[in-house]
C-alpha cells in the first residue's frame, strides 16, 4: 500500500499539513479567538488579561491557554462530558413539586368564600 489514502494512524491528522490536536491552542486558534494575527502575541496577552482568561505565556512567548479551558468557557462539550451529564439528570420531572399547588388553591378558595 503506497502513501496514498487510506486511514490515518493514531495520533496523526487526516488532512496533509495538519499536526495532531495538542492540549493547548495554536496561535491561529488563539488569533481567530482574540481577533487578531497569529503573531501579535502581546495583543492576545492583553485580550486574554481584559477578559479574565487564564493563560500562562510560552517559551515563544506565545500565550497559552488550555484546550479544555477553550472549551468549558466557551460552552463547547465533548459527547463524553454530555453523556455523563445526561446519566445524572432524571428523565421524569419531579412531580413533586406540584403537589402543594392544589392544595393552596383549594385553601385560597376557602379563604375567599368562591
Amino acid at each position: 500500500m503506497g502513501m496514498g489514502g487510506g486511514v490515518p494512524r493514531p495520533g496523526t491528522c487526516s488532512r496533509a499539513g495538519d499536526r495532531p490536536m495538542s492540549g493547548y491552542l495554536s496561535a491561529s486558534e488563539l488569533a481567530e479567538l482574540v481577533g487578531c494575527q497569529a503573531n501579535q502575541r502581546s495583543i492576545m496577552a492583553r485580550w486574554l488579561d481584559t477578559n479574565a482568561w487564564k493563560w500562562e505565556r510560552g517559551r515563544n512567548g506565545l500565550p497559552r491557554v488550555a484546550r479544555a479551558y477553550h472549551d468549558k468557557r466557551m460552552g463547547i462539550s465533548d459527547g463524553k462530558a454530555a453523556a455523563a451529564q445526561g446519566s445524572r439528570l432524571k428523565n421524569e420531572p419531579n412531580l413533586d413539586a406540584f403537589a402543594c399547588v392544589g392544595k393552596d388553591r383549594a385553601r385560597s378558595r376557602l379563604q375567599t368564600g368562591r
